[in-house]
């Protein structure tokens, strides 16, 4: 697995931790757990944001990243079901 999809299924992950649907990517939780990124989780941090757009599971709002409907739903799903 390449740096990106780490982090896509960490943003994920993160998001399911938090049973968040919006989280700011400078301040509050997810900021400092982004602030302990290595060099190359870092740099493929935005290409992995990218593609989560571009599948539909996230969007983004100005500093904030928002799961979509179709995002919510495959990330909380995925605890009820385990």
């Amino acid at each position: 697995m390449d740096a990106k999809e780490h982090v896509k299924r960490d943003l994920l992950h993160f998001f399911r931790t938090y049973k968040a649907h919006a989280l700011s990517m400078y301040v509050g939780p997810l900021g400092t757990h982004m602030r302990g990124y290595n060099a190359l989780w870092k740099d493929a941090l935005q290409p992995a944001i990218d593609e989560l757009v571009a599948e539909g599971l996230m969007e983004r709002h100005e500093s904030k990243i928002a799961l979509t409907e179709q995002g919510k739903h495959a990330v909380f799903a995925s605890k009820i079901a385990k």
